[in-house]
Order: C-alpha cells, then sequence, then structure tokens
C-alpha cells in the first residue's frame, strides 16, 4: 500500500494510454461516448474514495465541485475565450478553494453531523446553477462549445477519447503517489482512528482539510472533462442522482482502493446498458436499483468487490507448510 511504486502501476497506465489512442480507430461512436463518461466517473469517484475511503470522512458535497468545475471551465470558455487546456485547471483550482472555505468548518464536525452539513452544501450549490439563470442559464441549461487544444477541436467522443485517457493516467499516477506519501499513510491513520493519529504527532485537521480540499480539485477536474465530451449541462447533472450514483461506484467496488473504485465505476457505470437490454420499462427503475445494490452491498460486502475477492484470493492461497524439523522436535528432555 505504502512505499514506492512498483512497475505494475506503470504497465497499467500504459496500457490505458494504448487504448486510448487504439480504440478510437476500432469502436463506433457509442461505445466510445460510454468509454469517455466512464473515464469522467473514475476522475470523480477517486476523488470521493480519497475522503471516503481513505481519509473516512463521510462528506457528500464532492457532487457540488463537480458541478463547480463544469460551469466554470464551460463560463471561462463561453464568456472570456479562455481554451480548454487553461480553462480546466483554473475550474479545479477554484473547486478546490471553495473546498477549502467548506472544509475549514466542515471538518470540525463528524459522522452523521459531517455528512448533513456537506449535504446541504451540494443542495445549496445545485439551488444556485438553476436560480442563477444570468449565468447559468438556469433550468435551460448552458450550451458547451467544442475544446479547442493547441488546435486540436474536440467536437465528438472519437476525438474526445484519446485526451480523456491522457488526463485519467495523470490523475491515476498521482493518485497513487498521493495514497504511497506520508500523507497517504497519515489519511488512514486518521481513518482508523483519530485518537491514535493526534498521539503519533499527525495534525489530524489540517490533514483532514487538506483531503477535502484535494477531493474537491479531482471533482473539479472530473467537471472539466465533462465538457470535453457533453455540449449540453443542466442543474439535474449535479444533482442527488449523481451524489447516489457515485456513492455507489466506490461502495461497490471497494472504498479505500484505486482497483476497487475503477471495478465499481465500469459495474455500475454500465448498469444502465443492461437495464436497456432488459425487459421494458426496468430503466426507470435505475436509481432503486443504486440504492438497492448500495445497501446490500454495505450489508454484505463492507469492503466492496475488490475486498472480497482479495479475501477468496487469500483462502485459496495455498499455506506454507510446516517444517518436518519443527514437527520432529520435541519437549526438552
Amino acid at each position: 500500500m505504502y512505499g514506492e511504486l512498483t512497475v505494475r502501476p506503470f504497465v497499467g497506465v500504459l496500457i490505458l494510454l494504448a487504448l486510448g489512442f487504439v480504440l478510437p480507430l476500432l469502436l463506433p461512436e457509442y461505445f466510445l461516448y460510454l468509454g469517455n463518461t466512464l473515464m469522467m466517473y473514475a476522475i470523480l469517484a477517486l476523488g470521493l474514495d480519497l475522503l471516503l475511503g481513505w481519509s473516512g470522512q463521510f462528506a457528500f458535497a464532492h457532487i457540488a465541485f463537480f458541478g463547480i468545475g463544469i460551469y466554470t471551465s464551460a463560463l471561462l470558455q463561453l464568456r472570456l475565450g479562455v481554451p480548454f487546456i487553461v480553462g480546466v485547471p483554473i475550474a479545479a483550482a477554484f473547486a478546490g478553494l471553495v473546498g477549502l472555505l467548506i472544509a475549514i468548518p466542515a471538518t470540525r464536525l463528524r459522522t452523521v453531523y459531517l455528512a448533513l452539513a456537506t449535504y446541504a452544501f451540494a443542495e445549496c450549490a445545485q439551488w444556485i446553477f438553476r436560480a442563477w439563470d444570468s449565468v447559468t442559464k438556469g433550468s435551460d441549461g448552458l450550451r458547451i462549445s467544442a475544446p479547442d487544444i493547441f488546435g486540436y477541436v474536440v467536437g465528438t467522443d472519437r476525438r474526445a477519447f484519446p485526451v480523456m485517457a491522457i488526463i485519467l493516467a495523470l490523475v491515476l499516477l498521482s493518485f497513487l503517489y498521493l495514497t504511497r506519501s506520508k500523507l497517504g499513510r497519515e489519511l488512514c491513520a486518521i481513518r482508523d482512528s483519530e485518537h491514535v493519529a493526534s498521539a503519533s504527532g499527525i495534525d489530524v485537521k489540517r490533514t483532514k482539510v487538506i483531503a477535502f480540499v484535494l477531493s474537491a480539485v479531482f471533482a473539479g477536474l472530473a467537471g472539466g472533462t465533462y465538457t470535453l465530451f457533453q455540449s449540453f449541462v443542466n442543474p439535474d447533472s449535479v444533482g442527488l442522482a449523481q451524489l447516489i450514483l457515485v456513492l455507489t461506484m466506490v461502495v461497490v467496488g471497494g472504498s479505500g482502493s484505486i482497483a476497487g473504485v475503477l471495478i465499481g465505476v465500469v459495474l455500475i457505470g454500465l448498469l444502465p446498458e443492461f437495464l436497456r437490454a432488459a425487459p421494458r420499462g426496468l430503466l426507470v427503475w435505475q436509481e432503486f436499483f443504486y440504492g438497492l445494490i448500495l445497501v446490500l452491498a454495505t450489508m454484505f460486502m463492507p469492503r466492496g468487490l475488490w475486498g472480497l475477492w482479495q479475501s477468496l484470493f487469500a483462502r485459496a492461497k495455498p499455506q506454507p507448510a510446516a517444517s518436518p524439523a519443527a514437527g520432529a522436535r520435541g519437549p526438552a528432555a
């Protein structure tokens, strides 16, 4: 979990980059749209997991920072002509700044009080997105023009796919480094026991604020990538349904694990596609299925699918046989 990075994560990132450039040549447009959506959700879910799975803070303002990233990057491009390559880092930084302002008072709270306070902020942010007609166009939604990256116009999902793969690869590398750093160890210590962490010399409050801000930055970055392959956004895109969806991805896949989060993103992200292929009428129940899966995973798979797989693998792994010499050694005379 900690220490220097091994070769395996870099191999996975290189495979992701290779697929990012090869798959647009092979797959139809709709499959590439699904891939772009899953990569965006991967960035968003990793940011939530940093807060929920690594530092143990049950905060639910994540979807608000996602919305801030979307609207900020879109408005910078539409109103000021700021290019995508500049606007997205600004949007992520702005989401982090708002996250800092929220984190300072919010991290004084714990458990359900923290969850309620941050959820209230998320609802307040959605109300602003809906009511500020002169800026966000309110419920009518905001049209997003195709980004231009050094002359590379991203007007289709096919052209957006390699850019999304590059961004996700950079996020994965930064997340891998972060979770194996001193800060990652401090976050895990706080998650396990704040009192023990404090007794070990960790500044609990400062570390929790840092985790909150970094989580907001990841959410803002995910919001910026939304503008790569989507041409329209309205407040419903950053509402409660999206929060439940991302939370389900983290819990079902396995919080506190990069591989688990990615598994949850793929499975839950593709669930609507499976429901479309199911008997007619099931698609309208997708939010019910999300909630049901979340409850069942919490009850029967507290460590998610990745944790369940690790447990089964550990049980199936053959144990080393006892040494014959040790078995023959008797009591001393």
